[in-house]
């Protein structure tokens, strides 16, 4: 006979019950754990152009930065800590529309950069799909790993200025293209000043599941600026 109190567990609760692994890492050993295996992943799946090929980068990021630490959490007995469906998950969204308005106002200047997003109906699924799971990883990674355990164990100023830094690195391939939309000096004050609200932010709320929509929603709002800009 099925106990009916087992139907009803929450699933973190289950796998900490079931679940028998790693045991149960300090916050400093758990975001050197998930930097380490994460970047592992990451280089090992990441194609390199001219000697390895095979795998999309936004797969390569997905897994190195979401599914890698997300299996950490899980066996070391941690919950997901991501936040709930409550009201700062559409202000997290909201925070993300706010850095829209900037990005948008290049589009007219930029004729050559913002075509791109003019794609075939299957492509344009593809490409919002593969985005989703790059950009929420971020979020993820930066937020929930690295800010949310860094705060645990030294307090909230540290931990979100360890978000920062792992914003800015994560990043560091925006910048490239970055630049040449908003210049050098643009480009380095849009990318601290998202790093640094977003972390704020994070550290009031302790949501980051509105981020993670968020900042995909931010990027399908720039294709669609562009598409309706250019025309299709």
């Amino acid at each position: 006979m099925t106990d009916r109190r087992s139907v009803k567990e929450h699933p973190e609760n289950w796998a900490r019950r079931h679940i028998r692994g790693l045991p149960r890492l300090e916050p400093p050993a758990f975001i050197a754990a998930c930097v380490i295996i994460g970047l592992g992943v990451f280089f090992l799946l990441e194609p390199v152009p001219g000697v390895k090929a095979g795998t999309l980068h936004e797969v390569a990021v997905f897994a190195g930065f979401m599914l890698a630490p997300l299996a950490l959490l899980l066996l070391t007995g941690r919950q997901l800590g991501l936040g709930g469906l409550d009201r700062f998950l559409p202000m997290g969204i909201g925070l993300y529309m706010l850095f829209f308005l900037p990005l948008a106002a290049l589009v007219p200047f930029n004729r050559g950069f913002f075509e791109g997003y003019r794609m075939a109906p299957v492509t344009a699924v593809a490409w919002a799909l593969l985005t989703l799971i790059q950009v929420s990883s971020v979020d993820f990674f930066t937020k929930r790993i690295v800010q949310l355990e860094a705060e645990r164990r030294w307090g909230p100023s540290i931990a979100m200025g360890a978000q920062f830094a792992a914003w800015c690195i994560g990043h560091f391939p925006e910048y490239f293209w970055l630049k040449d939309l908003t210049t050098p000096f643009g480009a380095v004050v849009f990318l601290g000043f998202t790093g640094a609200t977003t972390g704020w932010f994070f550290y009031k709320t302790k949501n980051v599941l509105g981020m993670m929509l968020g900042h995909w929603l931010l990027n399908l709002l720039l294709a669609g600026t562009a598409i309706i800009y250019f025309g299709l």
